[in-house]
């Protein structure tokens, strides 16, 4: 059986320009219109009535189907009320969303899923919005990247979206932690390749499919705008480290899919890839 990739939406997250693209992409020869990410808007209306610029970004999980055991990447959003409310603490007060389509266990279902079927869960960076869900899943095996755990552990003080509040969420599922170190294959058509940059163990997936290797690039791209102006986005580590990254993607992967971004519902609008 080939292997195919669901794309399956968690919530979504208000982006501006600057997290979007370092230094919202400014350069003499790009014109403005050229560096707006897919869906960039005027008119996102926040709760208390304010009107403000950015772009609604989707905060995706995807499903592996036709892999030996069943994996899925990411945990995607957990309770909008709280995630919000968390990083409002911290500096950080963006819209977060989640509507009734966008429950995890639902979006599973589609797919005859139930979150007990879930073998492996690849963790591919401790960020609040790709582990807000780990205790939904009671028989998998978590793999994280050694580098990746100590800011998941303790958060440092300028946080860079590892939350304290979050911690819990590593906890509930301690005891079946795999911790690796470089790349891993997970399957025969599964390989995960750290990149760092965005965060210290930010891994990559690169699955194997009918129409070519698919990376999916986590956070180490945002969007199709990082990818095609070759442009990192604002949140980053390591950045010498993220922009290898980018040149290792491009490197190994026939189709790059960046994480948070509408538009791969543009190009595959089934939301299956392979």
């Amino acid at each position: 059986m080939s292997v195919k990739i669901h794309h399956i939406v968690t919530g979504e997250l208000q982006n501006s320009l600057r997290v979007s693209l370092l230094n919202e992409a400014e350069h003499p020869d790009v014109a403005h219109e050229d560096r707006l990410p897919f869906g960039f808007r005027h008119d996102i209306v926040r709760e208390n009535g304010d009107i403000e610029d950015g772009v609604m970004v989707p905060v995706p999980v995807w499903l592996l189907e036709g892999t030996d055991k069943t994996i899925l990447i990411d945990t995607g959003l957990g309770d909008p009320r709280e995630v919000a409310e968390m990083q409002k603490r911290y500096g950080v007060d963006v819209l977060t969303t989640k509507s009734e389509d966008q429950d995890l266990v639902a979006g599973l279902a589609r797919y005859g899923v139930t979150p007990e079927d879930i073998d492996i869960v690849v963790l591919t960076h401790l960020h609040f919005d790709h582990i807000g869900n780990n205790e939904l899943f009671p028989n998998a095996t978590f793999i994280v990247q050694k580098d990746e755990l100590p800011n998941g552990e303790q958060p440092p003080t300028f946080c860079m979206y590892y939350y304290p509040e979050y911690i819990r969420k590593i906890d509930a599922v301690r005891d079946r932690l795999q911790i690796v170190d470089g790349d891993v294959e997970i399957d025969d058509n599964v390989k995960l390749v750290k990149i760092g940059g965005h965060t210290p163990g930010c891994m990559v997936v690169m699955v194997k499919t009918d129409i070519g290797t698919v990376c999916l690039t986590s956070d180490v791209m945002y969007n199709y705008k990082n990818l095609e102006l070759n442009w990192p986005t604002g949140s980053f580590w390591d950045l010498p480290d993220l922009m290898a990254g980018f040149d290792r993607v491009h490197a190994e992967a026939d189709i790059i899919v960046p994480e948070h971004d509408w538009k791969v519902r543009e190009l595959f609008p089934s939301g299956t890839i392979g």
